[in-house]
């Protein structure tokens, strides 16, 4: 088998575990994010950021010695992102679409400023474009927008067939996503399909900053790809099936940079030329080194990022946490709001896998900073008291993993009851609805004159926002406010509230 066949099958198998990991059950889901998510980039590093212990359990380590021993071969195999693209340029050679690849010069003052700003926003707590950017974590919400959606429809058509045959499954349910949500995701997966068709891996040479940042190391790989020009006949066959345009034939040079390391040339090569060997090039021979001018560009973004961050006008439009009960809920796992913020990378790994649908993507409900960032959405659904999933795939740490026991006395908010507006207290009404539901007994009832009132006591409220959920009111009497800093719950000890009413009423709900 050709070196290159190879490693199609290889990115191919990878990325369907990938697509069964957005797709598949709660045991797929965790076993699969154990073995695939250490070695994606920026989850690893963004996990070693929080968690410094987990440098030797994470795969950033592996990542960098790979690079530094191959290059850049985690575009071609690791990267989901990188295959997308490699299924699009095969399709658009097949189709006519796009047949042969020509030698582009680097975009380096592209690429440099994205990078530059793209880790500068990060170092300084605004997530915006890595969120955007990073190549798993587009990935993941191109799988939630849109495949899984796709994925259980079809599914639930087969079930609704079989019910012809007396045969029935339980329907699944696919996540909740907002309009703005999904249309951001949509325009950067056409962009990235258009790029992908016409210039075949320009995105992750242009814009991934990952590809920007493995290209450093790339240059210096104890193995490259190289040209003999001794043999080298200038052909063009190596160039014209270059993905990353980086082979100029007539010259005999390969950008390292630039070179995702796919193989295709090695094959396309007639004589025998191209090869990959152990390197004695010096960096400082290469002809492709950064642009002084592109380098500087990214410098002095990174360093405008640094300033601006620091002016107060800017950094509440970046959404910097301050108290407030229209905080966003983040999930029982990720400590509190500044650090949920400032390690998720908006994957919607949680959003895809969870149960009852609860995790929602918002688009700026953190601020500019934590763009498509998800959250607690009560008027979905609600947290799952026996459930701990979240924690459990999260390649980051920002929803670290809770043991079920302590995620159950977990406060990510506090309940709050508007007598003015709940139909017991407003229409002496009964209705009992939010006790019904509630885990922990924070609501309790008082009996007068055959009325249950409800009461709430916020010292047994984990906030899982069962309660907001099943308030059959518009608006809700009864809501849930965010911890900026989760909390610990006291468990219960006293006798259960009684929730029968005294005198049956004559319908479900009297009003």
């Amino acid at each position: 088998m050709k070196t290159a066949q190879i490693r199609i099958v290889i990115s191919l198998l990878i990325f369907a575990l990938f697509l069964l990991l957005f797709l598949g059950g709660e045991n797929i889901s965790v076993f699969l994010a154990s073995i695939l998510l250490p070695f994606q980039f920026v989850p690893a590093l963004i996990h070693v950021l929080t968690q410094p212990e987990a440098l030797f359990v994470s795969g950033l380590i592996f990542i960098l010695v790979i690079s530094f021993i191959f290059g850049r071969i985690y575009c071609s195999f690791l990267c989901p992102l990188g295959t997308l693209q490699d299924i699009v340029i095969a399709l658009a050679r097949k189709t006519g679409f796009h047949k042969k690849h020509a030698f582009r010069k680097p975009n380096n003052w592209l690429r440099y400023s994205i990078f530059g700003l793209t880790f500068a926003a990060a170092a300084l707590g605004s997530m915006s474009l890595l969120n955007l950017l990073d190549p798993y974590s587009l990935t993941g919400r191109i799988f939630t927008s849109f495949v899984q959606p796709l994925f259980v429809r079809t599914g639930n058509t087969g079930i609704n067939i079989l019910k012809n045959f007396n045969i029935y499954l339980f329907p699944a349910d696919s996540a909740y996503l907002p309009v703005s949500v999904i249309a951001v995701t949509f325009v950067f997966l056409i962009m990235i399909l258009i790029m992908a068709a016409r210039a075949g891996r320009l995105y992750c040479n242009a814009v991934c900053p990952v590809g920007t940042l493995l290209g450093f190391i790339a240059r210096v790989a104890v193995f490259k790809l190289t040209i003999d020009p001794g043999g080298c006949n200038h052909c063009n066959g190596c160039e014209s099936v270059c993905k990353a345009d980086c082979i100029d034939a007539q010259n005999s040079t390969i950008d390292q940079s630039r070179c995702v390391s796919c193989f295709n040339c090695l094959d396309a090569c007639p004589q025998t030329t191209v090869s990959y060997k152990l390197s004695r090039n010096n960096i400082r021979n290469s002809k492709w080194l950064p642009a002084r001018r592109g380098f500087l560009i990214g410098t002095l973004a990174a360093a405008a990022t640094g300033l601006f961050a620091f002016t107060p006008g800017l950094r509440h439009l970046l959404g910097t946490a301050h108290a407030s009960q229209n905080q966003p809920i983040t999930p029982p796992g990720s400590v509190g709001l500044n650090h949920f913020t400032q390690a998720c990378t908006s994957c919607h790994l949680c959003v895809s896998v969870c149960p009852t649908k609860v995790i929602t993507p918002s688009f700026s409900g953190y601020g500019l900073s934590g763009i498509l960032q998800p959250q607690m959405n009560y008027e979905n659904s609600f947290c799952d008291y026996e459930c701990n999933l979240c924690g459990r795939i999260c390649p980051t740490g920002a929803i670290l993993p809770l043991p079920l026991p302590e995620k159950k006395f977990t406060q990510i908010g506090e309940v709050e009851l508007l007598k003015d507006k709940c139909v017991v207290y407003v229409n002496k009404n009964n209705c009992g609805a939010c006790g019904e539901v509630c885990p922990t007994h924070t609501i309790s009832f008082v009996d007068k004159e055959n009325i249950l009132y409800p009461e709430v006591d916020t010292r047994y409220c984990i906030g899982c926002g069962a309660c907001e959920k099943s308030c059959p009111t518009a608006p809700k009497s009864i809501v849930v406010h965010s911890n900026l800093i989760h909390k610990k719950a006291e468990k219960y000890i006293g006798q259960e509230a009684p929730l029968t009413q005294k005198k049956a009423p004559d319908k479900d709900f009297p009003f």
